[in-house]
């Protein structure tokens, strides 16, 4: 084979090496990608060590709507979680003996832990905003914290749509 051939052949497979990796991380940026389930705040919905495959295109397209499972960031954080969505923007969440009210209503609410939690007074989520709880509200980090609070639309990631792992527990995710 002649070098300038082999030159070719090799410069053809560095690009195409480069186009794949590119397309990769495009897609893993803005389209989905596979999350990691760390703690148990969002049990008995979801577990320590489950995959979730996250999509990402619906938040560009506006904030979740009430009960989603979205993956946020928090303020100041590094790391991301997965929260439900309980608050859409101008509603005023409150928490009275463990139970939540939107607007001074308790929503339907099949999913949550039984397990007890303390009150939170009322607060009303800003425009642009959602208030997210983990489902497991005695163990959860959430929109309850001051230093968290409501999250922006911004600081969501993605809507998680189906458990891929393990192989035995896979399901979509309503």
């Amino acid at each position: 084979m002649k070098r300038e051939t082999r030159a070719r052949a090799v410069l053809g497979w560095v690009i195409a090496f480069g186009v794949a990796i590119a397309a990769a991380m495009l897609i893993r940026t803005f389209v989905f990608e596979i999350i990691l389930v760390e703690g148990p705040s969002m049990e008995p919905t979801l577990y320590t060590n489950e995959r979730l495959i996250v999509e990402k295109v619906s938040r560009y397209f506006g904030l979740p709507e009430r009960g989603d499972i979205i993956i946020v960031k928090y303020p100041n954080e590094t790391d991301t979680y997965v929260k439900r969505t309980i608050g859409l923007p101008g509603e005023t969440i409150e928490i009275k003996d463990s139970t939540v009210y939107i607007d001074g209503l308790p929503p339907y609410e099949n999913y949550i832990s039984a397990e007890s939690y303390a009150d939170m007074a009322p607060v009303t989520v800003p425009e642009d905003h959602v208030f997210v709880m983990g489902d497991n509200r005695a163990h959860s980090w959430d929109s309850r914290v001051t230093a968290t609070g409501p999250i922006t639309q911004g600081d969501i990631l993605g809507h998680a749509v189906f458990v891929i792992y393990p192989f035995d527990e896979m399901r979509a995710i309503n």
